[in-house]
């Protein structure tokens, strides 16, 4: 879409050119297997929210960012500020985000500006120059400044209907577990068991809930001027050390994987007073959960995750070992 300046933008209705907006046909797929008929009709009247969401807020919707399950764009008001807008197909995890958004209140998150709950509109500061922590070169130097940023985003919590827990997650594997009795793609059924297992153990020696991110990876890390800031949060409530394995499962190298996830436990360990035990524990159960959705969803599997598995494990049996 061209970019124009919102003087060139903003005319009266009779004159207005009528925006037509062309979806990627993988995001359009991706919406339609996720939420089925409500997909349909949010698809239909996209256009009509794109000229309402202008209208009402002032703007100029500009070409989209890539996009995954969420239609997020960025636009130009008529003050000269930019800001980020998000549309969502309504429903409990676009709530959880927004509440989840309220409560970190910009403490290492970005700001939310104004939100439509009923229509599925999230509007929040444009991080500039919003390169990801993906982007950087030097993997312990990322691993500290996500650290930092979980510092700032982890509060104790009492357990709120609002959001899901790690309780909700478990149950989520043993559904796996009974409904593939002989394993999912490439897991095994002794693999599903041991994860359930485990994971059941973690959350019944559950310390201190904490409000978590719940999705907390190098790609949802931005950096605005010289600051990072953490975007879309899942809202979770659970144990501290679960919250870092999203991290740990992303952008690892085909080769030496458990150097890196190694060297990045370690510094994660030290700077947030983590137990490692727990982190590993999590990081295996979790590891196959991750490698079972992704293989759900597509009918492929994550090799990332996939390859995590065995690596969380011999960590384990070290650390069980010493």
């Amino acid at each position: 879409m061209e970019k124009r300046t919102f003087k060139q933008w903003l005319k009266s209705d009779s004159n207005r050119e009528k925006k037509m907006m062309q979806l990627p046909s993988e995001f359009v797929k991706t919406l339609k297997n996720v939420h089925k008929e409500k997909a349909e009709k949010w698809l239909e009247d996209f256009d009509r929210l794109i000229d309402e969401c202008e209208q009402r807020w002032q703007m100029n919707i500009l070409s989209p960012y890539e996009l995954s399950y969420h239609f997020v764009a960025p636009a130009l008001r008529r003050d000269g500020s930019e800001v980020v807008i998000k549309l969502a197909i309504p429903s409990i995890e676009f709530y959880s985000e927004v509440e989840a958004l309220r409560v970190f209140n910009g403490n290492g998150m970005v700001k939310i500006m104004d939100v439509d709950y009923e229509k599925g509109i999230l509007i929040f500061e444009r991080l500039v120059p919003g390169i990801t922590l993906a982007t950087l070169t030097n993997d312990e130097e990322a691993t500290y400044i996500a650290a930092q940023i979980m510092k700032k985003l982890w509060k104790p919590v009492q357990s709120s209907d609002l959001f899901q827990t790690t309780f909700d997650r478990e149950t989520e594997l043993k559904r796996i577990y009974y409904e593939y009795p002989e394993g999912v793609g490439p897991v095994t059924k002794e693999t599903l068991r041991e994860a359930t297992e485990i994971f059941t153990e973690m959350n019944h020696t559950l310390g201190t809930p904490f409000m978590l991110h719940g999705d907390l990876h190098q790609y949802n890390i931005l950096l605005n001027g010289e600051s990072w800031l953490a975007i879309d949060p899942k809202g979770l409530i659970g144990d501290r050390e679960y919250d870092v394995i999203q991290f740990l499962l992303n952008k690892l190298p085909k080769e030496n994987i458990e150097e890196i996830l190694e060297k990045r436990i370690n510094i994660l360990e030290k700077e947030l007073h983590l137990n490692k035990h727990r982190v590993l524990s999590w990081g295996f159960s979790h590891a196959v959960l991750a490698t079972c959705w992704s293989f759900e969803e597509s009918g492929n599997y994550n090799e990332e995750f996939f390859n995590s598995i065995n690596v969380f494990k011999c960590l384990l049996g070290k650390e069980n070992n010493n």
